[in-house]
């Protein structure tokens, strides 16, 4: 059983992170096999509703995912006891994890590889705008995926909760880190800059030439602005133009274009490039799969009893 703690052991790891750039980019080419669609099946008596997902490939073999959640789901409700499970391809439990810990993570690496694909030159300059788990996932795998980072400015509704995650990243990632409540200020001479959820949208005509904008909040609107220089970039396979084009508007492109070197992000080196974060089929099953795996080879987690003796 992995805890949320557990969990940010496994995926903060230069080495672990790598391979699972390698998953997303393959998914993303289109090289392995895509699972069906996900089954959902509420249990009234119990108050929770399951998402079962297909198998997928991994460390382990295919496996599938059967996710645990409150139902009927609320979006602000909190994470605790949202709980996955792995299972083989047998049907055997091979081991459970906290949801809301994989969720952060499996949103904020394919993040990662886009920042790579997707980021200015050289980018020095992190905007992260939120201050939760899901901004700390992102901020460790952003500066996995993109060395050149030196400075980051986080905003926060919270200037104290905002000044207590700077203090914690700059120990941990040896960066310089600083928090405001300005949202201007956080994303004003920003290379890139991340939106994890709480706060209005950014304006794209507020960012510096050329930046990158991760939007991690599902909204389906584009940044206000009136110029035309911003192009929206969807996390989708190589192919996938026309899902693309519906989810983020007339011109999107898939990730998956740029990734098979079939599409540009900008015509130009100061367009805005507005990268829109969403599910990618396969991801889920194979980052839960592959952190269960890690977290076996590092005997991370807490072993549980597979029956009882005299059963």
């Amino acid at each position: 059983m992995l805890s949320p703690q557990d969990v940010d052991d496994v995926f903060d790891d230069e080495t672990f992170l790598e391979e699972r750039f390698a998953d997303v980019q393959a998914l993303l080419l289109g090289a392995r096999h895509e699972p069906g669609a996900e089954t959902l099946v509420d249990v009234p008596s119990g108050g929770l509703r399951l998402t079962v997902r297909p198998d997928s490939p991994g460390p382990l073999g295919r496996c599938s995912t059967v996710r645990i959640d409150p139902s009927p789901p609320a979006p602000a409700a909190p994470a605790d006891g949202r709980v996955e499970l792995v299972l083989g391809d047998d049907g055997s439990l091979l081991g459970l994890a906290d949801a809301g810990a994989l969720d952060d993570w499996r949103a904020a690496v394919p993040s990662g590889l886009a920042a790579r694909y997707l980021a200015p030159p050289g980018p020095r300059a992190l905007g992260l705008f939120g201050a939760g788990e899901r901004a700390w996932a992102c901020l460790l795998v952003l500066r996995r995926a993109l060395p050149s980072l030196a400075v980051v400015r986080v905003v926060g509704h919270d200037r104290d909760a905002a000044g207590d995650f700077a203090l914690a990243a700059a120990r941990h990632t040896g960066l310089t880190v600083t928090a405001t409540d300005d949202p201007h200020a956080g994303a004003r001479h920003a290379d890139v800059v991340v939106l994890t959820g709480g706060h209005p949208p950014v304006r794209a005509d507020r960012l510096s030439a050329g930046a990158l904008l991760i939007d991690q909040t599902r909204t389906t609107r584009p940044p206000r602005t009136t110029r035309p220089d911003v192009r929206g970039v969807c996390l989708a396979p190589a192919g996938r133009t026309a899902g693309a084009a519906a989810t983020g508007g007339p011109g999107c492109l898939a990730l998956g274009e740029i990734v098979a070197g079939r599409a540009l992000p900008r015509r130009l080196g100061a367009d805005i490039v507005h990268y829109r974060s969403d599910d990618l089929a396969g991801w889920n099953g194979m980052a839960a799969a592959a952190g269960l795996h890690q977290a076996w080879r590092r005997d991370l987690g807490t072993a549980l009893p597979a029956s009882r003796a005299g059963r």
